[in-house]
């Protein structure tokens, strides 16, 4: 982790403006912007787990950060699940423009029908707009854009999906912790109202160079209102 700090303070920070300037650059093992690792293949386990937890209930779902659209893909399986119950409601919520095109480009249909609604801007403004409980499941997994967010910018956002969410609603998120949760983190749940507090280790497989994670487990919050 400290090693993961030092190299996006060596990176360093983009406004919100000028990260929205920045290109996205897409191959098919991974998503970098202003020279920040944001997303790689290696996720694809992870964010499959993470999906299955938001989409649990069935319903309506709010994802935050498309990213290279896995978990985006795995949620939209839910739409015809037959094993849990199907959701009915997909709402993704991404910033950048050229990811934003991206996702109009990799889900035009689901989008054209209704299956899957695209929202731009940062959630800091957008969810403002949404109702109160009004969710049964969010997925959170943005990026960090500024040294004091890194390995905490879900904590910023438990006050608000403790707000989106139904009773009984569950919210997930990219963890950034491998083995357990740390004190800080379990504070910060507790103070944005959660109680039911769970999580699983996933099995991941990073590459040895990846700037940001590089454990071999992973955990996947299951956290409910």
């Amino acid at each position: 982790m400290k090693k993961t700090v030092s190299i996006r303070k060596k990176l360093g920070f983009p406004t919100k403006a000028q990260f929205l300037k920045e290109h996205a650059i897409y191959t098919r093992e991974s998503l970098d912007i202003a020279g920040h690792e944001i997303m790689q293949r290696w996720e694809t386990n992870y964010m499959k787990k993470l999906a299955s937890i938001a989409c649990a209930n069935g319903g309506k779902v709010l994802e935050l950060g498309f990213g290279m659209g896995i978990s985006a893909h795995f949620i939209q399986k839910y739409k015809y699940s037959q094993s849990t119950p199907k959701i009915k409601s997909h709402v993704v919520i991404e910033a950048h423009p050229e990811v934003c095109k991206y996702a109009r480009k990799m889900f035009s249909k689901e989008i054209k029908v209704g299956q899957l609604k695209l929202l731009q801007g940062y959630w800091q403004d957008v969810t403002k707009e949404l109702k109160k409980e009004s969710f049964d499941g969010i997925l959170f997994d943005t990026y960090p854009l500024t040294e004091k967010e890194i390995h905490k910018n879900h904590f910023y956002f438990f006050k608000e999906a403790y707000r989106l969410l139904k009773k009984g609603g569950v919210l997930t998120y990219y963890s950034d912790e491998s083995k357990r949760f740390s004190k800080e983190h379990l504070q910060k749940l507790r103070e944005a109202g959660f109680k039911n507090i769970e999580w699983e280790s996933c099995k991941v497989n990073p590459p040895k160079e990846s700037m940001y994670w590089r454990r071999k487990t992973i955990l996947a919050p299951k956290i409910i209102k």
